[in-house]
């Protein structure tokens, strides 16, 4: 991708589209179109101009799904990288949203495989939650999630242990800084979290 911009020292490890088989149905509709205008084109051409005017918006929709189905496949893209989590959300010609978590932050991976297609072909979802909550990657419909799910996971803990020194030291003082870059929202959920784990404490003494 021309417009992603790498930090210093990172690299593309993966990048994933989805599965290609499930876009199978997009194929076939434009396919249909093609078949229909290609059955009716003898019939179509002798009713004048409205007959050859269906035809051509037969062809003409059958090309558009086609471009369509693999501008949507090509575009929505999950990269991954040595520093982060990168997700290119493609729903149209002209709407795209672009998620990104690093890997100090991913809380959870999971991976899953649903019906008998899924199982079958072996395609699912793979989602990835942050800690705060405030970001959820869902990338649908790649082939083998599981083995997605555990290479993200492998790139995290390698990334952690690899930059290990950067969350170390005085951890209360790095914790207080951050806070004044935090949103009352985020404040509040800071102080739950801090009140829940000072009550379990203090039932430990």
């Amino acid at each position: 991708m021309k417009d992603l911009k790498l930090k210093e020292g990172e690299r593309i490890v993966d990048e994933v589209r989805q599965y290609g088989l499930t876009t199978m149905w997009s194929w076939i509709g434009g396919f249909l179109l093609l078949a229909i205008a290609a059955f009716f084109m003898f019939w179509l051409f002798r009713h004048d101009w409205w007959g050859q005017s269906l035809f051509a918006l037969l062809i003409l929709g059958s090309l558009f799904v086609f471009f369509r189905t693999y501008f949507l496949w090509k575009k929505n893209v999950f990269f991954i990288t040595t520093h982060r989590l990168i997700d290119i959300e493609q729903g149209g010609f002209f709407h795209r949203v672009v998620s990104e978590i690093p890997y100090d932050q991913v809380e959870d991976v999971s991976g899953k495989v649903k019906g008998m297609f899924g199982t079958l072909f072996r395609y699912g979802n793979v989602r990835v939650q942050t800690g705060n909550g405030k970001i959820k990657i869902i990338v649908p419909n790649v082939k083998r999630p599981l083995q997605l799910q555990q290479q993200i996971n492998e790139m995290r803990e390698r990334y952690l242990s690899k930059y290990s020194h950067e969350f170390s030291g005085d951890v209360a003082e790095i914790i207080v800084d951050k806070l004044y870059e935090l949103e009352l929202p985020d404040l509040r959920q800071v102080q739950k979290a801090l009140d829940k784990r000072i009550k379990k404490l203090n039932i430990e003494e």
